[in-house]
Protein backbone atom coordinates (compact mmCIF):
# COMPACT_ATOMS: atom_id res chain seq x y z
CA UNK A 1 0.00 0.00 0.00
CA UNK A 2 2.80 2.40 0.93
CA UNK A 3 4.58 1.62 -2.32
CA UNK A 4 1.39 2.25 -4.27
CA UNK A 5 0.79 5.56 -2.52
CA UNK A 6 4.37 6.64 -3.19
CA UNK A 7 4.03 5.71 -6.84
CA UNK A 8 0.80 7.71 -7.16
CA UNK A 9 2.41 10.69 -5.42
CA UNK A 10 5.46 10.58 -7.68
CA UNK A 11 3.31 10.21 -10.78
CA UNK A 12 1.10 13.10 -9.67
CA UNK A 13 4.16 15.28 -9.01
CA UNK A 14 5.56 14.45 -12.43
CA UNK A 15 2.25 15.24 -14.11
CA UNK A 16 1.88 18.52 -12.22
CA UNK A 17 5.45 19.48 -13.10
CA UNK A 18 4.87 18.54 -16.72
CA UNK A 19 1.63 20.54 -16.87
CA UNK A 20 3.43 23.49 -15.31
CA UNK A 21 6.18 23.19 -17.90
CA UNK A 22 3.61 23.00 -20.70
CA UNK A 23 1.81 26.01 -19.24
CA UNK A 24 5.03 28.02 -19.00
CA UNK A 25 5.97 27.06 -22.56
CA UNK A 26 2.48 27.97 -23.77
CA UNK A 27 2.67 31.37 -22.06
CA UNK A 28 6.11 31.93 -23.57
CA UNK A 29 4.82 31.16 -27.06
CA UNK A 30 1.76 33.38 -26.58
CA UNK A 31 3.94 36.22 -25.32
CA UNK A 32 6.37 35.79 -28.22
CA UNK A 33 3.54 35.85 -30.74
CA UNK A 34 2.04 38.91 -29.06
CA UNK A 35 5.45 40.62 -29.01
CA UNK A 36 5.85 40.08 -32.76
CA UNK A 37 2.25 41.18 -33.42
CA UNK A 38 2.83 44.42 -31.50
CA UNK A 39 5.69 45.27 -33.85
CA UNK A 40 3.50 44.54 -36.89
CA UNK A 41 0.87 46.91 -35.52
CA UNK A 42 3.43 49.62 -34.77
CA UNK A 43 4.73 49.37 -38.32
CA UNK A 44 1.15 49.55 -39.64
CA UNK A 45 0.77 52.86 -37.81
CA UNK A 46 4.00 54.16 -39.33
CA UNK A 47 2.80 53.09 -42.79
CA UNK A 48 -0.47 54.99 -42.33
CA UNK A 49 1.39 58.09 -41.21
CA UNK A 50 3.72 57.91 -44.22
CA UNK A 51 0.75 57.43 -46.56
CA UNK A 52 -0.98 60.41 -44.95
CA UNK A 53 2.09 62.59 -45.48
CA UNK A 54 1.98 61.74 -49.19
CA UNK A 55 -1.80 61.91 -49.62
CA UNK A 56 -2.08 65.68 -49.85
CA UNK A 57 -5.09 65.53 -47.53
CA UNK A 58 -3.65 68.21 -45.27
CA UNK A 59 -2.46 67.94 -41.72
CA UNK A 60 -6.01 67.56 -40.37
CA UNK A 61 -7.44 65.36 -43.13
CA UNK A 62 -8.46 61.70 -42.89
CA UNK A 63 -9.26 61.99 -39.19
CA UNK A 64 -5.87 63.38 -38.23
CA UNK A 65 -5.87 66.23 -35.75
CA UNK A 66 -3.36 69.04 -35.58
CA UNK A 67 -1.82 70.16 -32.32
CA UNK A 68 1.07 72.61 -32.52
CA UNK A 69 4.22 71.01 -33.83
CA UNK A 70 2.54 67.60 -33.99
CA UNK A 71 -0.40 66.17 -35.87
CA UNK A 72 -2.29 63.22 -34.57
CA UNK A 73 -2.46 61.13 -32.52
CA UNK A 74 -4.54 58.66 -34.50
CA UNK A 75 -5.60 55.36 -32.98
CA UNK A 76 -6.86 52.35 -34.95
CA UNK A 77 -8.16 49.02 -33.69
CA UNK A 78 -7.29 46.03 -35.82
CA UNK A 79 -7.57 42.29 -35.40
CA UNK A 80 -5.92 41.26 -32.13
CA UNK A 81 -4.62 44.70 -31.32
CA UNK A 82 -4.38 48.42 -31.98
CA UNK A 83 -1.92 51.18 -32.69
CA UNK A 84 -1.53 54.85 -31.87
CA UNK A 85 0.61 57.12 -34.03
CA UNK A 86 1.70 60.75 -33.88
CA UNK A 87 3.89 62.76 -36.26
CA UNK A 88 6.31 65.59 -35.55
CA UNK A 89 5.22 67.74 -38.48
CA UNK A 90 8.54 69.16 -39.64
CA UNK A 91 7.86 69.57 -43.37
CA UNK A 92 11.35 68.55 -44.46
CA UNK A 93 12.20 65.68 -42.11
CA UNK A 94 9.04 64.60 -40.23
CA UNK A 95 9.43 62.05 -37.43
CA UNK A 96 6.79 59.38 -36.84
CA UNK A 97 6.21 57.76 -33.44
CA UNK A 98 4.01 54.69 -33.61
CA UNK A 99 3.03 52.34 -30.77
CA UNK A 100 1.51 48.92 -31.32
CA UNK A 101 -0.59 47.29 -28.57
CA UNK A 102 -1.57 43.63 -28.15
CA UNK A 103 -3.75 42.41 -25.27
CA UNK A 104 -3.22 38.80 -24.17
CA UNK A 105 -6.14 37.67 -21.95
CA UNK A 106 -4.58 34.24 -21.53
CA UNK A 107 -1.73 35.67 -19.50
CA UNK A 108 -3.53 38.88 -18.43
CA UNK A 109 -1.00 41.15 -20.11
CA UNK A 110 -0.87 44.00 -22.62
CA UNK A 111 2.31 44.29 -24.69
CA UNK A 112 3.44 47.43 -26.51
CA UNK A 113 6.29 48.30 -28.84
CA UNK A 114 7.28 51.72 -30.16
CA UNK A 115 9.03 52.54 -33.43
CA UNK A 116 10.47 55.85 -34.58
CA UNK A 117 10.60 56.49 -38.32
CA UNK A 118 12.26 59.56 -39.82
CA UNK A 119 11.15 60.62 -43.28
CA UNK A 120 12.48 63.01 -45.87
CA UNK A 121 10.67 64.88 -48.62
CA UNK A 122 12.96 63.91 -51.49
CA UNK A 123 13.26 66.18 -54.54
CA UNK A 124 12.14 64.82 -57.90
CA UNK A 125 15.23 66.24 -59.61
CA UNK A 126 18.40 65.32 -57.71
CA UNK A 127 20.85 64.44 -60.52
CA UNK A 128 22.19 66.21 -63.57
CA UNK A 129 20.72 63.44 -65.68
CA UNK A 130 19.26 60.07 -64.84
CA UNK A 131 17.89 57.14 -66.78
CA UNK A 132 15.95 54.00 -66.04
CA UNK A 133 17.97 52.13 -68.67
CA UNK A 134 20.82 53.08 -70.99
CA UNK A 135 23.03 56.17 -71.17
CA UNK A 136 25.01 56.58 -74.39
CA UNK A 137 27.21 59.61 -74.93
CA UNK A 138 29.01 60.22 -78.19
CA UNK A 139 31.70 62.87 -78.11
CA UNK A 140 34.14 64.25 -75.58
CA UNK A 141 34.52 66.90 -72.93
CA UNK A 142 32.88 67.61 -69.60
CA UNK A 143 29.47 65.92 -69.59
CA UNK A 144 28.07 67.12 -66.26
CA UNK A 145 28.80 69.55 -63.46
CA UNK A 146 26.60 71.64 -61.17
CA UNK A 147 25.85 75.17 -60.06
CA UNK A 148 23.18 76.80 -57.91
CA UNK A 149 21.06 79.60 -59.31
CA UNK A 150 20.02 80.58 -55.76
CA UNK A 151 23.57 81.19 -54.50
CA UNK A 152 25.88 84.01 -55.53
CA UNK A 153 29.03 81.93 -55.05
CA UNK A 154 27.74 79.25 -57.43
CA UNK A 155 26.17 81.48 -60.11
CA UNK A 156 26.30 84.95 -61.56
CA UNK A 157 22.97 86.73 -61.23
CA UNK A 158 21.37 83.31 -61.05
CA UNK A 159 22.96 82.19 -64.32
CA UNK A 160 25.36 79.35 -64.98
CA UNK A 161 28.95 80.56 -64.81
CA UNK A 162 31.71 78.12 -65.75
CA UNK A 163 33.99 79.79 -63.19
CA UNK A 164 31.51 79.11 -60.36
CA UNK A 165 30.72 75.44 -60.53
CA UNK A 166 30.50 72.55 -58.10
CA UNK A 167 31.01 68.80 -58.35
CA UNK A 168 27.42 67.66 -57.81
CA UNK A 169 26.79 66.89 -61.46
CA UNK A 170 25.71 63.40 -60.51
CA UNK A 171 24.54 60.80 -63.03
CA UNK A 172 22.29 57.80 -62.34
CA UNK A 173 21.08 54.70 -64.16
CA UNK A 174 18.93 51.88 -62.83
CA UNK A 175 19.59 49.25 -65.52
CA UNK A 176 22.34 50.51 -67.83
CA UNK A 177 24.44 50.04 -69.83
CA UNK A 178 26.24 53.34 -69.20
CA UNK A 179 28.75 54.50 -71.80
CA UNK A 180 30.22 57.96 -71.29
CA UNK A 181 32.28 57.80 -74.47
CA UNK A 182 35.18 60.21 -73.98
CA UNK A 183 33.20 62.40 -71.60
CA UNK A 184 33.83 63.04 -67.91
CA UNK A 185 31.42 63.93 -65.14
CA UNK A 186 32.14 66.22 -62.19
CA UNK A 187 30.14 64.25 -59.68
CA UNK A 188 29.19 60.74 -58.62
CA UNK A 189 27.88 57.90 -60.76
CA UNK A 190 24.99 55.91 -59.28
CA UNK A 191 24.32 52.49 -60.77
CA UNK A 192 21.48 50.12 -60.00
CA UNK A 193 22.14 46.43 -59.49
CA UNK A 194 21.28 45.77 -63.14
CA UNK A 195 23.43 48.57 -64.60
CA UNK A 196 26.77 48.06 -66.32
CA UNK A 197 29.39 50.79 -66.56
CA UNK A 198 31.38 50.57 -69.78
CA UNK A 199 33.78 53.51 -69.39
CA UNK A 200 36.87 54.22 -67.32
CA UNK A 201 36.88 54.97 -63.60
CA UNK A 202 38.96 58.09 -64.30
CA UNK A 203 36.03 59.63 -66.16
CA UNK A 204 34.12 60.07 -62.90
CA UNK A 205 35.54 62.67 -60.50
CA UNK A 206 33.51 61.41 -57.56
CA UNK A 207 32.58 57.89 -56.50
CA UNK A 208 30.92 55.08 -58.40
CA UNK A 209 28.11 53.44 -56.43
CA UNK A 210 26.55 50.11 -57.38
CA UNK A 211 23.58 50.07 -55.00
CA UNK A 212 21.35 52.77 -56.52
CA UNK A 213 17.77 51.88 -55.59
CA UNK A 214 15.58 54.94 -56.24
CA UNK A 215 12.39 54.52 -58.23
CA UNK A 216 11.36 56.94 -60.97
CA UNK A 217 7.55 57.11 -60.52
CA UNK A 218 5.35 57.71 -63.54
CA UNK A 219 3.84 61.14 -64.09
CA UNK A 220 0.18 61.78 -63.29
CA UNK A 221 -1.86 64.82 -64.29
CA UNK A 222 -2.42 67.32 -61.47
CA UNK A 223 -5.97 67.24 -60.07
CA UNK A 224 -7.26 70.45 -61.63
CA UNK A 225 -9.70 71.66 -64.26
CA UNK A 226 -8.06 72.45 -67.59
CA UNK A 227 -9.51 75.19 -69.79
CA UNK A 228 -8.93 75.52 -73.56
CA UNK A 229 -5.69 77.36 -74.28
CA UNK A 230 -6.26 80.80 -75.82
CA UNK A 231 -5.71 80.62 -79.56
CA UNK A 232 -5.27 84.28 -80.40
CA UNK A 233 -1.99 84.83 -82.28
CA UNK A 234 0.22 87.47 -80.70
CA UNK A 235 3.34 89.07 -82.12
CA UNK A 236 5.98 89.50 -79.42
CA UNK A 237 9.51 90.51 -80.30
CA UNK A 238 8.73 90.04 -83.99
CA UNK A 239 7.68 86.39 -83.47
CA UNK A 240 4.15 85.08 -83.88
CA UNK A 241 2.95 82.98 -80.93
CA UNK A 242 -0.18 80.86 -81.30
CA UNK A 243 -0.78 80.70 -77.57
CA UNK A 244 0.00 83.84 -75.58
CA UNK A 245 -0.65 83.28 -71.89
CA UNK A 246 -1.20 86.54 -70.06
CA UNK A 247 -3.22 85.10 -67.17
CA UNK A 248 -2.20 82.29 -64.82
CA UNK A 249 -4.19 79.07 -64.98
CA UNK A 250 -4.44 75.47 -66.17
CA UNK A 251 -5.06 74.98 -69.88
CA UNK A 252 -5.05 72.26 -72.52
CA UNK A 253 -4.10 72.25 -76.18
CA UNK A 254 -4.44 69.78 -79.05
CA UNK A 255 -1.80 71.36 -81.29
CA UNK A 256 1.89 72.22 -81.32
CA UNK A 257 1.54 75.96 -81.61
CA UNK A 258 4.20 78.31 -80.29
CA UNK A 259 3.85 79.31 -76.64
CA UNK A 260 4.46 82.62 -74.87
CA UNK A 261 4.19 83.06 -71.09
CA UNK A 262 4.19 86.59 -69.71
CA UNK A 263 6.27 87.67 -66.67
CA UNK A 264 4.67 86.70 -63.38
CA UNK A 265 2.25 84.27 -65.05
CA UNK A 266 2.20 80.59 -64.03
CA UNK A 267 0.76 78.18 -66.60
CA UNK A 268 0.06 74.47 -66.39
CA UNK A 269 -0.41 73.22 -69.95
CA UNK A 270 -1.81 69.78 -70.79
CA UNK A 271 -0.80 68.69 -74.29
CA UNK A 272 -3.24 66.26 -75.89
CA UNK A 273 -1.48 66.22 -79.24
CA UNK A 274 0.44 63.03 -80.04
CA UNK A 275 3.26 65.17 -81.43
CA UNK A 276 4.44 68.24 -79.54
CA UNK A 277 6.93 70.27 -81.55
CA UNK A 278 6.37 74.00 -81.02
CA UNK A 279 8.42 76.31 -83.18
CA UNK A 280 9.02 78.65 -80.25
CA UNK A 281 8.58 78.60 -76.50
CA UNK A 282 9.29 81.89 -74.78
CA UNK A 283 8.97 82.28 -71.00
CA UNK A 284 9.35 85.99 -70.46
CA UNK A 285 10.90 87.77 -67.47
CA UNK A 286 11.26 91.39 -66.47
CA UNK A 287 12.96 93.00 -63.47
CA UNK A 288 13.61 89.61 -61.91
CA UNK A 289 9.98 88.44 -62.26
CA UNK A 290 9.61 85.44 -64.56
CA UNK A 291 6.77 83.46 -65.98
CA UNK A 292 6.58 79.72 -65.26
CA UNK A 293 5.47 76.96 -67.62
CA UNK A 294 4.70 73.37 -66.66
CA UNK A 295 3.94 71.15 -69.64
CA UNK A 296 2.20 67.79 -69.20
CA UNK A 297 2.17 65.80 -72.42
CA UNK A 298 -0.24 62.87 -72.34
CA UNK A 299 1.16 60.63 -75.10
CA UNK A 300 3.23 60.46 -78.26
CA UNK A 301 6.53 62.21 -78.91
CA UNK A 302 8.04 65.61 -78.32
CA UNK A 303 10.53 67.49 -80.46
CA UNK A 304 11.95 70.59 -78.78
CA UNK A 305 14.10 71.56 -81.73
CA UNK A 306 12.78 75.06 -82.08
CA UNK A 307 13.71 78.16 -80.14
CA UNK A 308 13.07 77.40 -76.46
CA UNK A 309 13.88 80.46 -74.37
CA UNK A 310 13.61 80.86 -70.61
CA UNK A 311 14.43 84.52 -70.18
CA UNK A 312 15.26 84.13 -66.47
CA UNK A 313 17.87 81.49 -67.28
CA UNK A 314 16.54 79.40 -64.37
CA UNK A 315 15.35 75.82 -64.71
CA UNK A 316 12.65 76.35 -62.09
CA UNK A 317 10.64 78.34 -64.64
CA UNK A 318 10.17 75.53 -67.20
CA UNK A 319 9.20 71.94 -66.41
CA UNK A 320 8.34 69.34 -69.01
CA UNK A 321 6.56 66.22 -67.74
CA UNK A 322 5.89 63.26 -69.98
CA UNK A 323 3.15 60.86 -68.92
CA UNK A 324 3.66 57.09 -69.46
CA UNK A 325 2.32 57.42 -73.02
CA UNK A 326 5.23 59.68 -74.04
CA UNK A 327 7.96 57.49 -75.54
CA UNK A 328 10.31 59.87 -77.35
CA UNK A 329 11.82 63.31 -76.74
CA UNK A 330 14.26 64.98 -79.10
CA UNK A 331 16.15 68.20 -78.51
CA UNK A 332 18.45 69.85 -80.99
CA UNK A 333 19.62 73.26 -82.05
CA UNK A 334 22.32 75.75 -81.38
CA UNK A 335 21.14 77.08 -78.02
CA UNK A 336 21.16 75.73 -74.49
CA UNK A 337 18.02 74.19 -73.05
CA UNK A 338 17.01 75.73 -69.72
CA UNK A 339 14.53 73.69 -67.73
CA UNK A 340 13.86 70.28 -66.25
CA UNK A 341 12.63 67.23 -68.14
CA UNK A 342 10.92 64.34 -66.39
CA UNK A 343 9.56 61.54 -68.57
CA UNK A 344 10.58 58.13 -67.17
CA UNK A 345 9.08 56.16 -70.09
CA UNK A 346 10.64 58.26 -72.88
CA UNK A 347 13.92 57.96 -74.77
CA UNK A 348 15.74 61.30 -74.82
CA UNK A 349 17.93 62.09 -77.83
CA UNK A 350 20.14 65.19 -78.00
CA UNK A 351 21.25 66.12 -81.51
CA UNK A 352 23.68 68.78 -82.71
CA UNK A 353 24.74 71.58 -80.49
CA UNK A 354 27.70 73.90 -80.48
CA UNK A 355 30.66 73.80 -78.15
CA UNK A 356 29.01 76.00 -75.53
CA UNK A 357 25.54 74.46 -75.54
CA UNK A 358 24.05 72.40 -72.80
CA UNK A 359 21.09 71.40 -70.73
CA UNK A 360 20.83 73.72 -67.76
CA UNK A 361 18.66 72.13 -65.10
CA UNK A 362 18.06 68.40 -64.91
CA UNK A 363 16.74 65.47 -66.90
CA UNK A 364 15.22 62.10 -65.94
CA UNK A 365 14.09 59.81 -68.75
CA UNK A 366 14.01 56.14 -69.74
CA UNK A 367 17.24 56.43 -71.73
CA UNK A 368 19.61 59.14 -72.94
CA UNK A 369 21.51 59.26 -76.21
CA UNK A 370 23.72 62.27 -76.85
CA UNK A 371 24.89 62.96 -80.40
CA UNK A 372 27.02 66.07 -80.48
CA UNK A 373 28.59 68.28 -77.88
CA UNK A 374 26.37 68.88 -74.89
CA UNK A 375 27.06 69.68 -71.25
CA UNK A 376 24.62 69.02 -68.44
CA UNK A 377 24.70 71.73 -65.80
CA UNK A 378 22.64 70.57 -62.82
CA UNK A 379 20.95 73.43 -61.01
CA UNK A 380 21.14 72.50 -57.33
CA UNK A 381 18.35 74.99 -56.59
CA UNK A 382 15.96 72.31 -57.88
CA UNK A 383 16.70 70.32 -54.72
CA UNK A 384 14.72 72.83 -52.67
CA UNK A 385 12.65 74.77 -55.21
CA UNK A 386 11.66 71.99 -57.58
CA UNK A 387 8.87 69.41 -57.21
CA UNK A 388 9.06 66.55 -54.74
CA UNK A 389 8.74 62.81 -55.28
CA UNK A 390 7.09 62.52 -51.84
CA UNK A 391 8.13 61.41 -48.39
CA UNK A 392 10.29 58.31 -48.00
CA UNK A 393 11.55 56.66 -44.85
CA UNK A 394 15.21 57.43 -44.23
CA UNK A 395 15.67 55.82 -40.80
CA UNK A 396 13.89 53.28 -38.56
CA UNK A 397 14.54 52.40 -34.94
CA UNK A 398 12.72 50.79 -32.04
CA UNK A 399 12.50 52.84 -28.87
Amino acid sequence: MIIALCSVAITTLVLVSYMGLVRANDCSVIRSQGWNAAMTLAEAGAEEAMAHLNSGAGRSGDGWGNSGAFFGPVSRTLFRGSYSVVVDSNNITPTIYSTGYVTLPTISATLSRVVQVTGSNLPLFNVAFGAKSSITMNGSGLAADSFNSAKTNLSTNGQYDSSKTSTNGNVASMLGPVNLGNHTIAGNLYLGTGAQYNSGAGQVSGKIYNDFNVQFPDVALPPTTFLPAPFVPAIIGGIIYNHAFLVSGSYYTTDSGSVYVAPGVTVTLRVDSSSFSPGNIFIDAISGVSGTLMVYQVSGSSSLTGNTTVQSGKAQNFFYFGLPGVTSITYGGNSSFVGAIYAPEADLTLNGGGNNNGLIGSSVTKSITMNGHYNFHFDEALLSIGPSRGYLATSWSEL
